[in-house]
């Protein structure tokens, strides 16, 4: 299982920094896309939607992608950061609030508030100036932080974060994802030459990816608690050794959405 972990991971890294690198706004949008439909048909199963209503759901989200092309992207990062403020409710309660959120239609609306807004910051984030250098450190954030929190909590975990959600997940493996993505934030902005870490600005940016970090871990608590819900293991199986493309992409959805606001409203050079 490591083994395929590994080797699936070595292929898909390369090609999202990839596409970062050389598709244009247009050609990264459609990537990404089709990358956010594909997940949209790992949810429904998530909601419990079995057959070709499956395939149907995708396809509707893949029209909210369309649709969300001509809302000013702040309103949807706004509502993202509204929506991630209430999956922390129902992820520290949990069990407890499944009568809020565990309808059908409810978690399909669910879905929508967790694709459509992570499709929407990473085409923003293309779209900033430094684009490519912005994209690849909210994916060094998370991969770091949850590379570090893994050995951390395998070292030092005793006391669980979640045990109702995430049982292997452990306050000293959050910690340590926390310092790791703080050390990448800093080490990325000394070695463009900005922000200025001695500045506000330089703090500000610093909190900001501190806050990517921590809502990292939020996607993959929330995702976890769906499928705990639902009673499986994975999203899908179509990544040998990762499940599906939501099993790779939860702390990404959470995270992206926050860092794209930070960067639209207050810049960070």
């Amino acid at each position: 299982m490591l083994k395929q972990r590994i080797i699936t991971a070595l292929i898909i890294a390369p090609i999202a920094i990839a596409c970062v690198f050389f598709l244009d706004v247009s050609g990264f949008s459609l990537f990404v896309g089709m990358v956010i439909t594909v997940s949209a048909w790992e949810w429904a199963n998530l909601a419990d939607i079995s057959g070709l209503k499956r395939y149907a759901y995708a396809g509707f989200m893949a029209l909210l992608l369309g649709i969300a092309w001509f809302i000013p992207p702040l309103w949807v990062l706004v509502l993202a950061l509204v929506w991630w403020s209430v999956a922390l409710i129902f992820v520290v309660q949990f069990p407890g609030l499944r009568h809020v959120w565990g309808a059908q239609v409810t978690r399909l609306i669910i879905g929508a508030l967790i694709l459509v807004p992570g499709f929407v910051s990473l085409v923003q984030l293309k779209q900033s100036v430094d684009s490519n250098f912005l994209i690849l450190l909210l994916f060094f954030l998370i991969w770091g932080a949850d590379i570090a929190a893994y050995f951390s909590g395998r070292a030092f975990g005793k006391r669980k974060l979640a045990p109702s959600v995430s049982p292997g997940k452990s306050w000293a493996g959050f910690w340590g994802g926390m310092v790791t993505a703080l050390a990448i934030a800093a080490m990325m902005a000394l070695w463009l030459g900005k922000p200025d870490l001695t500045t506000m600005r330089g703090f500000a940016f610093l909190a900001a990816c501190l806050a990517v970090a921590v809502v990292s871990v939020l996607g993959d608590l929330t995702i976890s608690m769906f499928k705990r819900h639902r009673g499986i293991k994975d999203s899908s199986n179509l990544l040998p050794g990762h499940g599906g493309f939501l099993d790779r992409l939860d702390s990404l959805l959470a995270a992206g959405p926050i860092f794209a606001l930070f960067i639209l409203v207050y810049g960070w050079q």
